[in-house]
C-alpha cells in the first residue's frame, strides 16, 4: 500500500494560526527564564482550543504544496487538497493528492471524536478492502514517511497539557507548553513541546518526541497571513531528524466556511474517489 507525503500535518497545523531518529538530536534554541512579571499567563487551554477548532470555523478547504529535500540535495514535491469539517464532538478530514499524477489515487478519510482514539481509513481498490489506520501508522511517499497523526495537525486534543511557562528564546518572549498523550491513544509522539509568541499567542514552533523520549521532528512557523479575517499559517518548515530531511509546506489557497456536506466525509466517498482515480491512471 502506498500513501502520500509528509504533507498533510502538518497540513492542518499549517492552517492553525489563531491556529524518525538521530541518537544525537539537534539542540533547540537556548531558553532563558523571562523576567518576573505580575501579568497573568495567557490561557493555554484557549490557545490550544483555537488551534484544534480552527478559530471557530465550521469547515475549510485548502490546497497545499510540500517540498522535501534530503541530505544529498534531492528534491521532491507533492500537491494536495484538504477538506475538513468541525462539529461539537470532533472533526472529519478528507485528504487527496493533486500531483504527481501517479499518486492521485491516494486519499485518506479521518474521523476524530472527543476523548476517543482517531479512526482513519484508506481503500485498496484492487482488493476492494477498506484499510484502517491508527494514529501512529506510518505512510510513505517516495523517500519520505509521515504518520497519520502528523496529517491531522498532531491531534493536540488527544493530550493533556501544562498551563504554560514564560521563556525568552533569542530575545523573543514566548509561552512554553508541554503536551503528554492521554491513555490508549496510540499516538506517534507521546510528548510534544510547543512554543507560542506571548504578544499575539500565535504558535512559533513544536518539538515532537517518540516513545523513548527522543526528539524526532522540529516544526517552525515561517509565514502567517490574514485570510477571510482569520490568521492563517501559510508557511511551515520541518526538520525530520530521523529521515534527515527538510520539508517546506506552503498554502496556495484556503477557503473557510464553505458549507461542506457531511456526505463528503464518508467511507462511500472514499471508495468512489480512489476507484475512479485508479481507473483514470490505467486508461
Amino acid at each position: 500500500m502506498r500513501f502520500f507525503a509528509p504533507v498533510l500535518i502538518l497540513l492542518c497545523l499549517l492552517l492553525n494560526a489563531c491556529t524518525g531518529s538521530s541518537s544525537h538530536p539537534v539542540a533547540s534554541p537556548p531558553e532563558a527564564p523571562a523576567s518576573p512579571t505580575a501579568k497573568p499567563l495567557p490561557d493555554a487551554g484557549a490557545m490550544i482550543k483555537r488551534m484544534i477548532a480552527q478559530d471557530g470555523s465550521k469547515d475549510f478547504t485548502a490546497e497545499m504544496r510540500m517540498i522535501s529535500e534530503n541530505e544529498k540535495g534531492k528534491r521532491e514535491q507533492v500537491e494536495f487538497r484538504i477538506q475538513r469539517k468541525f462539529s461539537a464532538d470532533g472533526a472529519a478530514t478528507f485528504f487527496t493528492v493533486l500531483s504527481p499524477k501517479e499518486d492521485t489515487d491516494k486519499a485518506i478519510l479521518a474521523l476524530e471524536k472527543t476523548d476517543e482514539p482517531t479512526e482513519a481509513f484508506s481503500y485498496l481498490a484492487g482488493l476492494k478492502k477498506l484499510a484502517r489506520l491508527s494514529s501512529d501508522r506510518q505512510l510513505g511517499y517516495r523517500s519520505a514517511k509521515v504518520t497519520v497523526q502528523e496529517l491531522l495537525a498532531m491531534e493536540l486534543g488527544q493530550y493533556e497539557h501544562t498551563a504554560g511557562e514564560r521563556v525568552t528564546v533569542e530575545g523573543d518572549p514566548q509561552i512554553k507548553i508541554e503536551f503528554k498523550q492521554k491513555p490508549d491513544r496510540n499516538l506517534a509522539f507521546p510528548r510534544i513541546v510547543g512554543y507560542f509568541r506571548e504578544q499575539n499567542e500565535q504558535p512559533v514552533r513544536f518539538e515532537m518526541y517518540d516513545d523513548r523520549d527522543e526528539l524526532r521532528k522540529k516544526m517552525s512557523v515561517t509565514e502567517v497571513k490574514s485570510i477571510q479575517n482569520r490568521q492563517t499559517i501559510t508557511g511551515v518548515a520541518i526538520e525530520d531528524l530521523a529521515q534527515k530531511l527538510t520539508l517546506r509546506l506552503e498554502t496556495s489557497k484556503v477557503e473557510y466556511d464553505r458549507g461542506l456536506a457531511d456526505s463528503l466525509f464518508t467511507e462511500d466517498r472514499l471508495k468512489k474517489h480512489i476507484t475512479a482515480a485508479g481507473q483514470k491512471l490505467i486508461q
